[in-house]
């Protein structure tokens, strides 16, 4: 994927972890946001 579509994830990931309630919903999304930050610094 290009790096664009990457940071707009990334954003989107953000959004959502500030506005989840429960700590394995957070969890999830960090996990993902890891993610997607390691294919970027690729």
């Amino acid at each position: 994927m290009k790096n664009t579509k990457q940071y707009r994830k990334l954003n989107s990931l953000q959004v959502k972890a500030e506005k989840c309630l429960t700590r394995e919903e957070a969890k999830k999304i960090i996990d993902k946001a890891t993610k997607t930050q390691n294919r970027i610094d690729k």
